[in-house]
């Protein structure tokens, strides 16, 4: 009887395996097809005018549909292969669709009415922002006084203008496609700007008027990091600082993250596991939706808010979802939706990253440098593609510089929303750890720019640590 029970234990488990790993391919087959697609009709515009260009609500219908068709073959224990083929034209027809439409954007005169997508910023002498215009982007840069009235502007707000609307060639959309930009607007003239109309904007740039109030009697450089740190703003880092996070491998720190998802859940589970399943499914889906909306949907906090979602929704049904197969269902939900995900650098790194934390990490033990190393190893192809280098003092300094990130992710929010509300000698008081924490950042970046090596130094680090990650691999193996 044992046995026998023990049997069916181990064909089940090889089941919910197989049944992962299915949609891990099924995710990446779809991922792969969509970015191919929309690479294609970059290239070969005219070949693909007026073929693809279905309504979006056509193409998630059939996303949808190829999906459901390809899972469903494998729970009933038949080939997916032929479903699979339907999953990847399905996808790459949907991102040939979506490369048209963003290349493709009204032009020419425009008068009315336009909503900021992102926070205006400044940047080397001009304001810029996105804004939307007849549910197009564009983006928005003036000079002169015409900043003034856009300094204060954030995302949801409405912009009265007039201006004329250029599209971008190629090159540019592919710089800026993962934000669905079409284009930019020239000979500018703006006439006023209002506060915006949506609930949740207003609350969201409430959130950021606090922690800019909070912060003001810190260093603007020391206010800019806390800003990149809690609400993912980098537009007013100084070069200087972006270049030495970049450098020292802590680039991710100067932009909101999956990290700040999972600990502000973290940091809620006390308060949730008092609720039952669906008022504790609805406060965390509330809060983990208002944060991305704080953070301004950046790629990364959307990805890891929408796995987030998975899990709770999984276990508010009775359902625990393996973080690897929470991931491939967001990676198939985001990029159905939205092939042009597959541009965004944010999202690729994100999706890298967990896959390494999720991956790798079991075989290397549950330390932070185990943890680091693992997310290192998952980004390094996308990291070496695109930027040239992966610098090996990386696995330091995360070590060093993160757990104290994920402190002022943590306190800071609080501490600034009293600061903001004292007079400024009790603000100062208030905001003295918020400061020490972030500059502890600050010159471990410094430092590991300092130190970091380059080139065949550079490789030759990374061969130790990874000949010394298969060992520990294969020991841990014998060990078990």
């Amino acid at each position: 009887m044992r046995h026998v029970i023990r049997q069916r234990m181990t064909n089940a488990s090889l089941s919910r395996g197989s049944f992962t790993l299915m949609l891990v391919l099924l995710a990446l087959c779809g991922a792969i097809a969509a970015r191919m697609g929309s690479e294609l009709a970059a290239r070969l515009p005219m070949a693909f005018a007026g073929r693809v260009n279905a309504a979006p609500l056509v193409w998630w219908l059939a996303v949808a549909l190829s999906v459901a068709g390809a899972v469903a073959a494998v729970l009933q224990h038949r080939s997916a292969g032929r479903w699979f083929v339907v999953v990847a034209v399905v996808f790459a027809g949907h991102g040939a669709a979506q490369w048209h439409r963003l290349a493709t954007p009204q032009v020419g005169n425009f008068s009315g009415s336009a909503i900021a997508r992102s926070d205006a910023g400044n940047r080397n002498g001009a304001v810029s922002l996105i804004v939307s215009v007849d549910n197009e982007k564009f983006r928005l840069t003036v000079y002169g006084r015409e900043r003034g009235a856009l300094r204060r502007v954030r995302m949801g707000d409405t912009v009265i203008l007039d201006a004329t609307r250029v599209a971008y060639d190629e090159r540019r959309l592919r710089f800026v496609a993962g934000r669905h930009v079409q284009g930019e607007l020239r000979e500018v003239t703006v006439y006023a700007t209002a506060p915006a109309h949506a609930l949740w904007h207003r609350a969201a740039n409430r959130v950021h008027e606090l922690i800019d109030r909070g912060a003001r009697t810190m260093h603007w450089q020391d206010a800019a990091l806390v800003r990149g740190f809690v609400l993912g703003d980098e537009s007013r880092h100084p070069q200087r600082m972006t270049e030495a996070f970049r450098g020292a491998g802590l680039g991710h720190l100067l932009a909101v993250s999956g990290q700040n998802v999972a600990l502000i859940l973290a940091a809620l589970t006390p308060g949730l596991r008092r609720l039952s399943r669906w008022p504790r499914l609805a406060v965390a889906l509330g809060v983990v939706s208002m944060f991305a909306v704080v953070t301004r949907l950046e790629s990364s906090v959307v990805r890891a808010a929408i796995m987030a979602a998975v899990v709770q929704i999984g276990f508010a049904i009775g359902r625990d979802v393996v973080p690897l197969r929470a991931l491939a269902m967001t990676v198939l939900g985001i990029v159905g939706l939205d092939p042009l995900a597959t541009w965004s650098v944010g999202f690729v790194l994100s999706v890298a990253a967990t896959t390494g934390l999720v991956v790798i990490t079991p075989h290397l033990g549950s330390s932070v440098f185990a943890a680091t190393t693992a997310a290192q190893l998952g980004v390094s192809p996308f990291v070496l593609m695109w930027f040239g280098t992966m610098p090996v003092v990386a696995l330091g300094t995360n070590v060093l510089a993160v757990p104290v990130a994920s402190g002022v992710m943590m306190v800071a929010p609080v501490l600034l929303a009293v600061a903001a509300f004292v007079p400024d000698a009790v603000a100062g008081l208030l905001a003295m750890p918020v400061v020490a924490a972030v500059r502890w950042v600050w010159w471990v970046a410094e430092w590991g720019t300092r130190l970091s090596v380059r080139g065949p130094a550079n490789a030759l680090a990374w061969g130790v640590v990874i000949t010394g990650v298969l060992i520990r691999k294969k020991m841990r193996h014998h060990l078990h």
